[in-house]
């Protein structure tokens, strides 16, 4: 029997953009002086939208196109 997969290609890339989103973040957080436009604006805003924005996405959204099995289930579960 073949598992169904949820997560699409689609999904996979919302996922990476959301790592890199966090990498870049931390990594802007680290560098350059403390007090700096890139570690106290643009950092905690790259990590934030990463971690309320893209992963959430990544795992909610459906890009699947239902086939007619999925509609059946879909009926006989009602």
């Amino acid at each position: 029997m073949r598992r169904k997969l949820y997560f699409t290609k689609k999904n996979y890339f919302i996922f990476l953009a959301g790592v890199i989103s966090l990498v870049l973040g931390y990594f802007l957080m680290s560098v350059g002086p403390h007090d700096s436009f890139w570690s106290l604006t643009l950092s905690p805003i790259l990590v934030m939208f990463g971690l309320i924005v893209l992963f959430p996405a990544g795992i909610m959204l459906n890009f699947k196109k239902k086939t007619e099995d999925d509609k059946k289930d879909l009926t006989r579960k009602k």
